[in-house]
């Protein structure tokens, strides 16, 4: 989990719901970020595989994760002009901050190992997506 994640949890919805299901990672890391949606739009709107597998990652190399960006609500998205078909708004996709070129390598392997097919990459992030609907590809910016 990442260091700078700290959820507010309310009485419908409890650390024991947002560790659900998962060894190292909070469903909350994957919620929209705007503000407006609760703390358990990523439990409810991320798609699971998706979570699983940086959970899986997670766990195997024993790494922290800043996730930047999972879920995104249509009033979220439409503000920052994503596009409507956008897996963010599906819940299909991924964006992990990481600055640090050896948890990079670390994550793409876990990736490229567990099947994913779309995977891009930055000094900055990782992001990866499971849509099946979009053309496979590794993509540098």
């Amino acid at each position: 989990m990442s260091l700078l994640h700290k959820p507010t949890y309310t009485n419908n919805y409890s650390y024991q719901d947002d560790a659900e299901g998962l060894r190292k990672l909070n469903w909350s890391q994957f919620m929209c970020k705007c503000g407006n949606c609760d703390v358990g739009s990523g439990k409810r709107l991320m798609e699971k595989l998706a979570v699983t597998i940086l959970d899986e990652i997670a766990q195997e190399e024993r790494i922290r994760f800043d996730i930047e960006l999972g879920y995104v609500c249509k009033v979220s998205a439409d503000k920052n002009t994503m596009i409507s078909d956008s897996p963010h708004r599906a819940g299909l996709g991924v964006r992990i901050r990481v600055l640090n070129p050896m948890k990079r390598m670390l994550l793409i392997r876990g990736l490229i190992v567990r099947g994913v097919t779309r995977i891009g990459v930055n000094k900055k992030f990782v992001y990866y997506d499971i849509d099946d609907l979009k053309k496979m590809g590794v993509y540098f910016n």
